[in-house]
């Protein structure tokens, strides 16, 4: 159980592209609320840091005319982005990144919009992740987090117990790092009824 609860972390091999799949499939409702909860304009350039299988790329790129690039430290995620964005990564509108979010081989102010699903529970120091994707947003350009738990989860505790490294925060604590790294204004949005959490920080 904990080697499939690892894959979570960094999907790899075999079972990394099982587990992908099966993102793709549990996260339809976080990314649609985020998708809700966003203000996206045609010409926005846009990052997905933690790509995963490439799902929430392919929805941005049906929203703006410009370029929508993914980040992710997994081999296996990368190419299931690339696979599934084949012909944005083809035309040139699409670049997949292997990357550690600690150190992005990004130049300053790039993206309009960076976004992140389900995966800052991974993240090592949200203090300087934080001030790295600040660096690379635009004046004026937005973050978006979005997650499946607010803090408040019945399944937190389990997740935490299993998955080596992981973490979870509340909209407070969000709010406090993101404010710490340089953002401006913080807005929380929560999806009534259940548990999932958008946070949008804009620079």
């Amino acid at each position: 159980m904990t080697k499939k609860k690892d894959q979570c972390r960094k999907p790899h091999g075999e079972e990394g592209i099982k587990t992908i799949k099966n993102m793709n499939k549990n996260h339809i409702d976080i990314s649609n609320f985020a998708f809700e909860c966003i203000n996206i304009n045609s010409d926005d350039k846009i990052l997905d840091i933690g790509c995963g299988g490439g799902v929430n790329i392919e929805k941005f790129l049906k929203i703006t005319k410009n370029n929508v690039d993914g980040l992710d430290y997994s081999d296996i995620s990368v190419q299931e982005s690339i696979k599934r964005n084949k012909n944005a990564v083809n035309n040139g509108r699409c670049e997949i990144m292997q990357s550690n979010v600690c150190d992005m081989p990004i130049e300053n102010e790039t993206y309009d919009l960076i976004s992140a699903f389900e995966t800052i529970y991974f993240w090592p120091d949200l203090n300087e992740t934080f001030k790295e994707v600040f660096r690379i947003i635009k004046p004026n350009g937005q973050f978006m987090i979005a997650q499946g738990t607010d803090g408040n989860h019945p399944d937190d505790e389990k997740w935490l117990n299993t998955v080596e490294g992981m973490s979870v925060y509340n909209a407070s604590e969000l709010e406090e790092y993101l404010l710490n790294a340089g953002f401006n204004n913080v807005e929380s949005f929560k999806k009534d009824g259940d548990y999932i959490l958008v946070v949008i920080a804009k620079k």
